[in-house]
Parts: C-alpha cells; sequence; structure tokens
C-alpha cells in the first residue's frame, strides 16, 4: 500500500497528506519465552546487545592494492529471518544457544492497533488532504488520474473503490445552481416578454443580463476567485435584478415613444429623466452589499465573494441601463406610426391600462380615507410582529450532501479487538441501509497518530461508521432520517458509552470544521466541582426535545498498570528507575532499535516477550530486570505492581481548566432547543470559582448574527444617506423608508409558511431586501416630485406618478421575484442553502411591493399636504 498506493498519491500536485488506516506494517517479529531465557541463564538484555551487534554493514576502512584503493566492509546484515533465528546468543557448557531456542522468529507484521473495513470486506482506508490554497476539484482530478494507473499496477485481487469524493458535491451544487440561474434568466425574459409584449423591446432589456454576467466574470478573473459555489449563487442571486435598471429606463423610452416622440429623441430624454433616480436605486443596492466585505470570520469567508459579484454585476447592469439601453431603444425601437399593432397587443394593452386605471381608483380613494387605510396597515404590521415567536433560528442550514457518519466510543482501555467486533457490528446495520451506496468502518489507534493530526479522534476504544447514499433524486429520505435511524440502531450496541450519529455535509465541515452544534462549555479549576455541574447540565440537555447524542467531553481516567519501586532495595541491588522501566518496555512494549533491510525498504525487527505470557498483571511481576553487575531480579522482589486509573485528560480555555457538554439536534432548530435548555438552567446554582459559556455553533450563530445586525443598520443608514443625496432633502427618503418595515413582514410571513429558519443565508436575504425594496419608491416619489415640479396639484401628481410608475414598479417587482423562484424551489445538492436565501427575497418584496404602491403615495401626500405646489 506505502509503495504502490500511497507514495505515487503523495506526489500528486496539491496532495498535502496521504493517511491509510487498517493495514499493517511488515517486520520480523522475535517474541522471546521469558522461561527459556531463564532456564538458558540469559537476559532479554542480552539478546538485544546481540542482536545490534549481528545486524551491521560497516566500512572499516580501506587497503591499497596495487593501483586501487578499495573499500573494507563487514556486511554483516541479516538476510532473512532463517539468518535472524540462527544468530548465536550464548553457551551452555559447550553447545551454542540460538536464538530459535529462546524465541520464535517469523517474517510477519506488526500487532494490529487499527482496523478498517469497506461494505463486508478488510480494508486499507486512505485519507486524501489537499494542501491548504489548493483547488479542491482540479486536485481530485488529478488524484483520480494518478488511481487510473495505479489500478492496472495494482495485483488483480485488490479492488480500489473511492467511497467519499468531495468533488461530487461541488459539481452536484455547480450543476445545481448553473440551472437555477439559467431557469430564473429564462423566467425573467419571459415576464419582460409579457409586459412588453413586443420582440425588440423586450431585446433590449434582456441584453443587460449576459453583458453584466460578462463583466461579472472579468472581475471574478481580476480579483483571482474561481468559479465556485459562491460565485455562481451570487450570479444566480443577481440574475433577477440586473434587468431592473434596464427596465426603468426603456420603459420611460417606450412611453415617450407611445405619446410621438421619436425613438432617438425619446431615448435621450427618458433617460435624462429616470437617469438620477435608476443611479440612486442601485447605489441602495450597493449601500447594503459594501459593508458586507468587511466581515470577519465564517460570515466574511462565505459573503465576501457574493458580495462582491453581486455589486459589479449590479454596477454593469447600471452602466448598461444608461448607455447601451438608451443607444439600443433608439435604433431598435419604431415610431408610433411605423408600428404594427397585433391583437394580441391590443388586448393585453387594454388590460394593463384597465390595472393602471383600477390602481388610480384604489389610491384616490385611499387618498381621500388615509386614516382607513393607515389603520389596517398598521394592523397588518403589528399582526406580522406577533408571529416572531413562530420563527425558529439555527446557524447555518442543513444540507442533505449524501453522507452520514457514526462516531461511538467503548469504555477507557478497550482493547482494538473489542471496539472492532462492535464496529464490526454496526457496520452490519449501515449497510442494511435500502439507501446506501457504498460504506466504510475505522477503529483502533494509528500508530503515529496522523488521524488527530487530522483532526479525527481516535483510540483503541473509538470506531467511526458512515457512508455514502444514492443520489439525493432517488431516494425518498434525506439524509438526518437515516443518520436518525442509525443512532437508534447504535443504541442496542452493548459497551458503547459515547457516540454520534450525523449527516453533516462536506461544505459544513469545510465552513464549521464539522463541529458539534451545541456547546456547553463549564470552566473552573475544581475538576470534582465541574463534573458536577457538566452532569446537572448533561441531564438538562437529555430532557430537552430535539437534543440528540449528548455527552461530556472530559474523558474518563484510562485504567493502567502501576509499578511502585521500592528505591532502597533497588538501589542496594543495584537497580534504579531507568533499568527497570527499560526491561519493561522491551518486554511490553518491544524493542526495535535494529533493522532488516531487503531491496531497499527497512523494516523493524521487534524484540518482545511472546503474546501469552504479558496478558496477565501476575505475569507483570515475574518480569526479570538485570542488574548492573549482570545479576537477575525479578520485578515483584522490588516494586509493587497495581491496577489503577491513569491522570484525567483536562482541556483548557484561556488557561482555565474547561469541560464541555456537547450534542446534535435532531427534529427541532437550533434556537428553539437552545432556548428550552437556556430556560432550565437559569434554576441552576454554580458553585463558586465555576462559570459557563456557550461554544460550537451556538457561539458562532451569536458572533455571526451580532455582526449581521450591526451590517443591516448600516445598511439602513447608507440607504436613508443615499436618498437623502439624491433627493437633497431628509424628508421623502424618510418616506420612502417605510416600505422597509414590511419588508420585514413580509419576510415572517414567508418563513411561518414555509417553516424556515432565520439563518445565515435567510439573513443575508434581509439585508439585500433593504437595498431592493426602496428602488421602486425611489423612481415613484422622483417621478412624483417631477409631475409637481411640472405644476400638477399635490393628489394628482401622486395619483398619476403611481398609474405612470405601475407598470415598471411591477416588472422590476416581478423580475427579481421570478429571478429568485428557481433558488427557493431548487431541490438539488445543496439547495438547502440557497432555498432560504430565495424564501426571503420573494416573501419580503412581495409583501414590501404592494404595499410600496400604496403607502409611500399615501405618505408622500400626507407628509407633503400642507407645503404649496
Amino acid at each position: 500500500v506505502d509503495k504502490q498506493i500511497a507514495d505515487p498519491l503523495k506526489r500528486v500536485p496539491g496532495v498535502g497528506a496521504v493517511v491509510y488506516v487498517g493495514g499493517r506494517e511488515r517486520q520480523i517479529n522475535v517474541h522471546f519465552d521469558r522461561e527459556a531465557i531463564e532456564a538458558y541463564h540469559l537476559s532479554v538484555q542480552q539478546i538485544r546487545n546481540v542482536l545490534v551487534a549481528e545486524n551491521l554493514n560497516l566500512p572499516v576502512g580501506t587497503a591499497k592494492i596495487g593501483r586501487n584503493e578499495l573499500q573494507i566492509r563487514v556486511a554483516g546484515r541479516y538476510r532473512d529471518a532463517a539468518e535472524i533465528a540462527n544468530t548465536v546468543i550464548g553457551s551452555n557448557g559447550d553447545a551454542l544457544v540460538r536464538l530459535r531456542d529462546v524465541a520464535t522468529v517469523t517474517d510477519a507484521f506488526e500487532e494490529p492497533q487499527e482496523w478498517a473495513r469497506s461494505g463486508k470486506l478488510p480494508a486499507v482506508a486512505l485519507i486524501i488532504q489537499k494542501q491548504s490554497g489548493a483547488n479542491t476539484v482540479n486536485v481530485i482530478e488529478a488524484i483520480k488520474e494518478c488511481l487510473k494507473t495505479i489500478k492496472t499496477e495494482v495485483p488483480a485481487d485488490i479492488e480500489i473503490h473511492e467511497i467519499l469524493d468531495n468533488s461530487d458535491h461541488i459539481y452536484a451544487m455547480i450543476n445545481s445552481l448553473t440551472e437555477s440561474a439559467v431557469v430564473g434568466g429564462i423566467l425573467v425574459i419571459v415576464v419582460c416578454f409579457l409586459f412588453l409584449r413586443r420582440f425588440r423591446t423586450s431585446l433590449v432589456v434582456t441584453l443587460a443580463i449576459p453583458f453584466s454576467i460578462i463583466v461579472a466574470f472579468i472581475g471574478l478573473f481580476i480579483m483571482g476567485y474561481t468559479i465556485n459555489v459562491i460565485s455562481l449563487m451570487s450570479l444566480a442571486i443577481a440574475v433577477g435584478m440586473v434587468v431592473d435598471d434596464a427596465i426603468v429606463v426603456l420603459e420611460n423610452i417606450v412611453r415617450h415613444v407611445d405619446d410621438g416622440m421619436s425613438p432617438r429623441l425619446a431615448a435621450v430624454e427618458g433617460t435624462s429623466e429616470v437617469g438620477m433616480a435608476v443611479a440612486a436605486s442601485t447605489l441602495t443596492i450597493v449601500a447594503v452589499f459594501a459593508p458586507l466585505l468587511l466581515v470577519k470570520g465564517i460570515a466574511g469567508i462565505i459573503f465576501g465573494q457574493l458580495a462582491f459579484m453581486i455589486l459589479i454585476t449590479i454596477l454593469a447592469s447600471l452602466f448598461i441601463s444608461l448607455t447601451l439601453t438608451p443607444m439600443a431603444a433608439s435604433r431598435l425601437l419604431r415610431s408610433r406610426d411605423q408600428r404594427k399593432l397585433n391583437p394580441v397587443f391590443v388586448w393585453s394593452e387594454r388590460l394593463l391600462n384597465e390595472i393602471e386605471a383600477g390602481y388610480s381608483h384604489v389610491l384616490e380613494w385611499g387618498l381621500r380615507h388615509r386614516k382607513i387605510v393607515l389603520s389596517l396597515i398598521i394592523i397588518v404590521f403589528i399582526g406580522s410582529l406577533a408571529l416572531i415567536p413562530l420563527v425558529g433560528t439555527e446557524f447555518f442550514p442543513e444540507v442533505d450532501s449524501g453522507e452520514v457518519e457514526v462516531v461511538l466510543e467503548m469504555a477507557q482501555g478497550t482493547r482494538v479487538e473489542i471496539t472492532a467486533g462492535t464496529t464490526e457490528e454496526m457496520l452490519k446495520a449501515v449497510n442494511a441501509i435500502p439507501e446506501m451506496e457504498a460504506s466504510y468502518a475505522l477503529a483502533g489507534q494509528t500508530k503515529k497518530g496522523f488521524l488527530t493530526a487530522l483532526g479525527f479522534e481516535e483510540g483503541t476504544n473509538i470506531g467511526r461508521i458512515g457512508g455514502r447514499l444514492i443520489d439525493k433524486k432517488e431516494r425518498s429520505r434525506h439524509a438526518k432520517e437515516i443518520a436518525s435511524e442509525l443512532r437508534e440502531q447504535v443504541t442496542k450496541l452493548p459497551g458503547v458509552e459515547k457516540f454520534s450519529a450525523s449527516a453533516v455535509s462536506a461544505i459544513q465541515k469545510a465552513f464549521l470544521g464539522g463541529g458539534r452544534p451545541i456547546s456547553i462549555e463549564i470552566l473552573g479549576h475544581d475538576i470534582e466541582m465541574t463534573n458536577e455541574v457538566a452532569a446537572k447540565i448533561q441531564r438538562i440537555v437529555e430532557s430537552t426535545p430535539g437534543a440528540v447524542d449528548v455527552a461530556v467531553s472530559r474523558k474518563r481516567p484510562r485504567p493502567e498498570v502501576r509499578i511502585f519501586l521500592d528505591r532502597d532495595k533497588a538501589a542496594s541491588l543495584g537497580l534504579n528507575v531507568a533499568l527497570v522501566a527499560d526491561a519493561l518496555r522491551t518486554n511490553y512494549y518491544g524493542f526495535d532499535d535494529t533493522k532488516f533491510r531487503e531491496a531497499g525498504d527497512d523494516f523493524d525487527i521487534e524484540l518482545r516477550l511472546k503474546k501469552d505470557q504479558r496478558e496477565t498483571i501476575r505475569e507483570i511481576g515475574e518480569t526479570p530486570i538485570t542488574t548492573l553487575t549482570g545479576q537477575t531480579i525479578k520485578l515483584r522482589n522490588v516494586a509493587s505492581v497495581r491496577e489503577t486509573f491513569g491522570p484525567v485528560e483536562i482541556d483548557r480555555k484561556n488557561r482555565t481548566r474547561v469541560t464541555k457538554v456537547q450534542a446534535g439536534v435532531q427534529g427541532r432548530v437550533l434556537g428553539d432547543v437552545v432556548r428550552d435548555i437556556r430556560e432550565k438552567m437559569t434554576s441552576l446554582d454554580l458553585p463558586p470559582g465555576v462559570s459557563i459559556e456557550w461554544g460550537g455553533e451556538v457561539e458562532e450563530q451569536r458572533k455571526a448574527f451580532r455582526d449581521l445586525t450591526l451590517l443591516l443598520i448600516l445598511g439602513i443608514v447608507l440607504v436613508y444617506m443615499v436618498m437623502a443625496g439624491e433627493f437633497e432633502d431628509f424628508v421623502d427618503p424618510f418616506i420612502i423608508m417605510f416600505s422597509v418595515p414590511f419588508a420585514f413582514a413580509g419576510v415572517i410571513w414567508a418563513f411561518v409558511a414555509t417553516a424556515t429558519p432565520l439563518n445565515l443565508m435567510s439573513f443575508i436575504g434581509v439585508i439585500m431586501l433593504m437595498g431592493i425594496v426602496v428602488k421602486n419608491a425611489i423612481v415613484l416619489v422622483d417621478y412624483t416630485k417631477q409631475l409637481r415640479a411640472g405644476g400638477m396639484t399635490l393628489n394628482e401628481a401622486v395619483v398619476t406618478g403611481g398609474k405612470t410608475r405601475l407598470r415598471p414598479v411591477l416588472m422590476t417587482s416581478l423580475t427579481t421575484i421570478f429571478g429568485m423562484v428557481p433558488l427557493a424551489l431548487s431541490r438539488g445538492e445543496g439547495s438547502e442553502i440557497w432555498n432560504a436565501l430565495g424564501i426571503t427575497v420573494i416573501g419580503g418584496l412581495s409583501v414590501s411591493g404592494l404595499v410600496t404602491l400604496i403607502l409611500v403615495p399615501l405618505m408622500y401626500s400626507l407628509v407633503h399636504r400642507g407645503k404649496a405646489k
């Protein structure tokens, strides 16, 4: 495995480490019989010294013979196990004593401390980790190419299978997002055509989509970003917004053309009329996304690139709407006299005119009955606030990427054979899952702790079982439901003290480290006190619905055998601690300071007490110790051997001892479970010197939500400042901001209706809405001000402005909403991530869009009714 598989994989560009579990290293086992050694009056130390002295290949000088200077070398290295067994280690009278007389010498393998299975077969599991900064997909593709070559070179009876492959998830998510972006773009084009109903006009608007995306990709490569899940998600989000500015500009141009103006003049006049309003409305989007570039931590990693991509795309769409759109309109639009009106256009135009007339009547009635309308709107808003307790919270959406894993922990000190047996029973349960495509199981402790270095918990008492499920579209159950079934199975296994069953995805592991959702940290110096508090909290968490796999992080002491040396007696016999420890280590751990070399490879020669003589406590006391004078003493004569427990493993946080109560979440959202736990913990009396802190996803959620809340407030302030600069006063922006609260109301309704919790992704949707919902109100108020400046009365300007701007408001709202529909309804790989964002924007924009058409005109008339025309 090492030479033919691991070494070639280590040479693949981008591979950082290759760790394998389950294989056994070849070595020469020299297992001696204690009784035989004693019978020949030998010592283990003698055998050690002989093996080291005999297994040498040493240069000893040179000889000048004739014209040559020749190197003199003593070639004494062992050539095979038989030669080692034939080594003379002493004498018994006239007879030579050979190693085979006191030991069994075999060319075999080391004793197993680790175990692995794939499906139902013994296996060697290779875990490959990429280098930091390397592209995951590129590295995995290179690994697969390397494996193709390896498979042709290994023996025919060895099978190589990929069990878990992160690139599969990444490709599936990219395909899902690409599909959502394409479908969203098509829906946006359809909405534009339904309103414009002319091919040329629709073409002018939809030109903004490809040109904006091209600019976005240019920015992507300039900044050194790759085409990944985040960049594609940002494009899928932006596809419905890139036509907003073009719609407003083009609709105004078309209106002038319909009034008899030439397309060329209409392009100039129409663009100049709405140019500042369009720029201001786009800058509100910039105002809410720009601060995301400053976020640190996990939220910054996720949303930094997303914010950059959306900003580039939206700014590109603004530039296009003020340049390409009027230019294309002047060329492609026909004057009123040149157009031929088909019956469908005439019918649809009549329908839209009736909608505009109906909206005018509603607006006129509302202006006459402001108190009634405003009272109803306030009642609706307060009713929305009453639904807030029904909205749950979580840190990150639960993603079904088709992986499940069970980690079980036996009692400290459990032999690997026992752990492997229990792990194998759990593997049978995993293989019995109908949706399981491939499975694996690992148990034990790697020789050099490689799994620990990679962030996995390991030990002779720990087993890890998992697998890959069939494609999401081919199964009816979510991965977390299958994990729940496995949780029930593991509770039936005897001897399991702790376990966790989860469906954590690769993307969650990447961003969150695969940690536990709930982690309650108990800090204090006194171990007994903190253990007592941890036990109480464990009972509280276990009694809370939705909390699963509850466990305390502090491990129980490991059972051990401790040797207590009688120093005075040992000193009188010429012994010390070092001699005793050295003898015991050779007997029980083994001595391997000399190597067997074959074909350029070195293998350990392990000298160790035979297995059946090191399986009882009594045998330890019978260990012979050789004194400095060569005398042999039994250990029991100078020391006592006792069974006891080792020191407790202590974790620290900020130099303070800490133990954690950790749990997963199943069937409820994280926020609700944590709320119930907090309520129960209020009655907990903490001893002096003991404190409690929250960690895990709960703490990450708190920090992320705190930062995003500050960004939300900052975004609202920046949006207000942008509008104040556009309107050159503080009153009209205040009026426009009335549309913001109803975006929140729409979000709450959407969350309750779809059972969507507030998480990182939906929070970003809320921040997005702050810039989106005011766009329509800006265009509406700006045009109303123009009409008033032209001499209209206040109410006449309000009604006319609303009626004139109804179509672009509906179009921009619907294009954004329909652009988000594929994100909200997607069921592909990783769709849980962007579903929440799509639902948030759709809910908020639907409600605020409708309210904007009524509330903003009413508030404008109310605030300005005392002013002159």
